[in-house]
Parts: C-alpha cells; sequence; structure tokens
C-alpha cells in the first residue's frame, strides 16, 4: 500500500511540474508576445504621403522661427522657438504620440500671436528628433523634464516664466513631469492626457484583445517597469496634486483614444475628495457632440465642417484612384485645399488657454 501511494504521490507531482512548466512557458510567451507588440507600436511612423494635416511649409512665411536641439540619453531632440521676441513668458509644448509638433501648428502659431514665446520640440523617434523609437507610454515626462531643464540653461527662459502644454500623450507628459521639476514651472494645460501609462495600456489591450488582452496586464507591467524602473507609471493625477501648480484639464466625454472614463486625468482628478479649486486645477469636461473627441475640439466650428469636407472627398478620389496617392487628381485636388482653412484653431479654446497663461504666468 505505502508503495501505491508513494506511486500515486510522484504521478500527482509530475502532473504538478507538468502544469509548472506550462504556466512557465504560457508567461515567457506572453511577456515575448508583448515585447514585439510594444516594440512595433513604438517604431518611428513615417508621415502619410496624402494628408490633411498642417506643416511649417503653410506658415513659413508669416512665423519665422529658431532652431533649437538638445540630448537625452545619447539622443538629440530637435525644435523651434515661436515667437521669439515675445516676452509674456514662456510655453513648452509636447505633441501627441505617432506625432510631431507641426501638426499642433494652428494653435502653437495662435498663441505666438497671443504674445507668448512657444518652444515645440519633436519627442525621441518623433519628426526630426533622433531615434527609431518612440520608446514607451512611460517617456513623455521623462523628456518633458529635460526640455525644462534645457530650457532653462540655454537662456531660452530668462526672465519669464514657463508653462507646460500637452496633448493625448504629450497631455500625460507635461502633467507627469510636474512631479519631476514641480519648482521649474508655474503652470500646465494638459489636452485629452491618460493618467497613467498602465492604464492606458490596459485599455488599448482590452479593446483590441478583449478579455484576453486585458490578461495581458502582468507582462505589459512587467515590460514597462523593465525599460523605464522607477518612472513605469508615475500618476499625472498626483503630480498634478503633490505639485501645487495650476493645471487646466481639457478631456471629452466621448474620446475613445484616451477614453474618459477610468482613464483620463480629468476623470482621476473628479474622484479625489480635495478641493480642486483651492489646489488652482480647473477641469474642463467637453461635451457637445462631435466636438467632445481625442481631438475633434481642437478647430472651430466652421474650420472642422470644411476639414470633414475635404477628407470625405479625398477619401473618395483615392478610392476611385485605386488608393494611389500620386495620381494626378489626387494631386491636383490636394493643391487647391487651403489647408490653413482647414486647420484653424478653435478661437474659445484658445481664449481659455491664454486667460490661464495669462493668469499663471504673469511677473506680478
Amino acid at each position: 500500500m505505502k508503495e501505491g501511494a508513494m506511486a500515486q504521490a510522484k504521478g500527482k507531482g509530475r502532473i504538478l511540474v507538468g502544469v509548472g512548466i506550462v504556466v512557465v512557458v504560457l508567461c515567457a510567451a506572453a511577456f515575448a508576445f508583448d515585447r514585439y507588440a510594444l516594440a512595433t507600436t513604438y517604431a518611428r511612423h513615417e508621415e502619410p504621403s496624402v494628408s490633411l494635416l498642417p506643416s511649417y511649409e503653410m506658415y513659413e512665411r508669416d512665423y519665422p522661427r529658431s532652431d533649437v536641439q538638445f540630448e537625452l540619453n545619447g539622443r538629440v531632440l530637435r525644435g523651434h522657438v515661436y515667437g521669439q521676441d515675445n516676452d509674456r513668458g514662456l510655453i513648452i509644448f509636447r505633441h501627441g504620440i505617432f506625432s510631431q509638433h507641426e501638426h499642433y501648428l494652428p494653435f502653437i502659431t495662435a498663441m505666438a500671436d497671443k504674445g507668448w514665446r512657444v518652444f515645440a520640440y519633436d519627442a525621441i523617434g518623433c519628426g526630426d528628433s533622433d531615434g527609431d523609437s518612440a520608446l514607451g507610454m512611460s517617456q513623455s515626462p521623462i523628456d518633458v523634464a529635460a526640455a525644462v531643464d534645457f530650457a532653462r540653461e540655454s537662456g531660452m527662459a530668462e526672465g519669464m516664466r514657463i508653462g507646460l502644454w500637452g496633448h493625448s500623450w504629450g497631455g500625460y507628459g507635461v502633467a507627469a513631469a510636474l512631479a519631476k521639476r514641480p519648482d521649474d514651472v508655474s503652470a500646465c494645460v494638459t489636452m485629452s492626457g491618460f493618467d497613467t501609462p498602465m492604464k492606458i495600456l490596459d485599455s488599448s489591450a482590452a479593446s483590441a484583445y478583449g478579455l484576453a488582452g486585458k490578461a495581458q496586464w502582468p507582462f505589459l507591467w512587467l515590460n514597462t517597469a523593465i525599460d523605464f524602473g522607477s518612472d513605469a507609471n508615475l500618476s499625472a493625477s498626483d503630480a498634478i496634486v503633490s505639485s501645487g501648480v495650476p493645471t487646466l484639464v481639457f478631456h471629452g466625454t466621448g474620446d475613445t483614444t484616451v477614453p474618459y472614463e477610468g482613464v483620463s486625468i480629468l476623470h482621476a482628478l473628479q474622484q479625489r475628495d480635495a478641493s480642486l479649486a483651492q489646489a488652482r486645477i480647473s477641469l474642463t469636461t467637453l461635451s457637445q457632440e462631435g466636438r467632445c473627441g481625442h481631438n475633434d475640439y481642437f478647430y472651430g466650428p466652421e474650420s472642422q465642417a470644411y476639414l470633414q469636407e475635404c477628407a470625405a472627398d479625398l477619401e473618395e478620389l483615392l478610392a476611385q484612384a485605386g488608393e494611389n496617392p500620386d495620381d494626378p487628381a489626387v494631386r491636383a485636388y490636394l493643391e487647391g485645399v487651403d489647408l490653413r482653412r482647414a486647420n484653424t484653431a478653435d478661437p474659445e479654446i484658445v481664449a481659455t488657454i491664454d486667460a490661464f497663461f495669462g493668469e499663471t504666468l504673469s511677473q506680478r
């Protein structure tokens, strides 16, 4: 009987070992899959050959700019200063992921018109900056902090206070960077930003893969922790509150890129018991239909309508041309589009941001 019991115990032991091996293999495979998926996702995105996005070519005559660059971990990040003779204050602008600062020129130039000096740069792996990869969601506040250091050390901000301003990935970056440079920044504007990298990664994985995506959370976390260490999952809402830096937060209730509920900075701040007004935190919830998404509130109603009309026409032309961007009809149509009109910053949003910076960056 003892021999039978021992045999039975050995059999169970083999089963447990087998199950353990399977679990380890599956976990290793999940980790490797996420490693590959993240590397592929963050790889440099090239500019589309057909686009209605703004570029400096549209603004060059009216908005001269100076070239600047700074280094971060052996890579050169390149940018420009707009309104270089303005002296109301220095605003450092950080763009969203898979983008570059020129895509935000309607806003940047509008703020230069208001008398602000705007330093806008391209993140690692984006636009004119070095790198084959944007590295990850956690990267944004790291390079924002480096940009603040550069602005101080180069004399760019001499005699002026510094404000931070960003959208999406950049919206997270400028807010989370307050934890790194609370004494160097006097104000922050964050638009459509996520509260933590893990919140947006979890949301994106669940959206793409359902329950299987939710199960990837431990492996996404491990990959992010390996790459960024203590900077892996900084909370933007925590940084805003703890820094005491006056902050203006925008987010749309219909945002499907950075979902409003459970993911956004604005929603995270709303869940807090502390008085946001006393902390000089202003929340702007956008809920108007057609103007409550990730970036559709950027443009005025007329500009937005014209942009949508052009996009529909271009889509039809491309379909007729077999998706050939070099088709003569497609090129001729693009040459006739008024891109400045299609990309005009919403005057109310500009006025709100201008008033906020005017109050917080004042030299009184």
